[in-house]
């Protein structure tokens, strides 16, 4: 018999370097997954809504029925490839969706073939709920806020170099959080792949220690920070930093100009033009397709200062902190903030 264990005992385990098999199906596990599964389908995504629909139809025994008519004709090349998978390793982990039938499957097969098997309990649902309560534990939090172009990503980094706790949500949204953030950096992670990857740095930190996060909206692109977890930010401690505008019409004018990707700099400012206005977005389009690029900045900024400015009269809190700058130097300003972190955090 399988060792049913729980998420903390199952990703604890995982951690160990013990394999993990997906038991799902690929469109369930490319939606999101537990970080390291390997996936395995028992039943590929055609034939799961075909058992599904039986089910629906007929009942369990008739769904139970066409299961293993699908599954058995497959079951030796299907350890095989758990063989490949797990490469010499004869411990494994393994889930499905709910902890039922297509991981209790796979683990009888394992078992058969000698493998000694451990189970999660409730399956990928119960490891969701698991990195949900998680992502709500307790954290003295510090946000770093301040208007767009104030390099508050570099800051955090830098901050990290210096042995700083700090959680890049950006960099796990893979996207820089305006309307143009996702230029240049690709595809973003599913809702469920971001949260996988939050929990993983998350889980990971000292909750004694001050953690640094930037000031963002709940939403990152496509992906959505859980209430859970954006609570975080609207009660972190909130340290603010000030750039003056030239150096940081300059800053972004290198970050986006470099990328050459004048037809996605358009796609993102069509996408803010009713808030823009017709005549700004109509001089920031013409600037762009110019290249100048300085000029599209400076209108750009106008709207972005305004938005900023209504964001912090909405907040609840005050600053226990404004840095205020001469000039863009992050790594100056990290050494400030890390010196007096605990201070911060109160």
């Amino acid at each position: 018999m399988p060792h049913i264990i729980d998420a903390s005992t199952f990703l604890a385990l995982r951690d160990t370097g013990l394999p993990v098999l997906d038991a799902r199906s690929p469109s369930e596990h490319a939606r999101g997954a537990i970080p390291g599964a390997l996936n395995l389908p028992v039943l590929d995504d055609a034939q799961r809504e075909a058992v599904g629909t039986l089910y629906a139809r007929s009942g369990r025994e008739a769904a139970v029925h066409l299961a293993l008519q699908l599954v058995g004709p497959h079951l030796s090349a299907m350890l095989a490839r758990a063989q490949h998978l797990c490469e010499n390793r004869h411990e494994v982990l393994v889930h499905c969706w709910r902890g039922g039938m297509r991981s209790g499957s796979l683990a009888w097969l394992l078992e058969s073939a000698g493998y000694t098997v451990h189970l999660l309990e409730g399956g990928y649902k119960a490891y969701r709920a698991h990195v949900r309560a998680q992502l709500a534990r307790p954290a003295r939090v510090i946000v770093l806020g301040g208007m767009t172009g104030t390099g508050k990503t570099d800051i955090l980094h830098a901050m990290a170099d210096l042995g700083c706790q700090v959680v890049d949500l950006e960099g796990l949204a893979n996207h820089r959080g305006s309307a143009f953030g996702s230029i240049g950096l690709g595809k973003q992670p599913t809702n469920e792949q971001f949260e996988a990857a939050l929990y993983e740095v998350w889980s990971r930190l000292d909750h004694g220690r001050p953690i640094w996060m930037e000031d963002e909206s709940s939403r990152i692109g496509t992906v959505a920070m859980c209430d859970a977890f954006f609570t975080h930010i609207e009660h972190g401690r909130l340290v603010t930093v000030e750039l003056p505008l030239e150096a940081r019409v300059a800053r972004l004018v290198a970050e986006y100009a470099a990328t050459g990707e004048t037809e996605a700099m358009l796609h993102g400012l069509e996408r803010i033009r009713k808030r823009l206005g017709d005549d700004a977005w109509r001089r920031c389009a013409d600037a762009l397709r110019a290249g100048d690029h300085t000029t599209a900045v400076r209108i750009l900024l106008r709207y972005y200062d305004k938005a900023y400015a209504h964001h912090q009269a909405q907040q609840p809190r005050e600053a226990v902190r404004h840095i205020v700058l001469e000039r863009d130097d992050p790594a100056t300003v990290a050494r400030r903030l890390a010196a007096d972190e605990d201070s911060l955090a109160g």
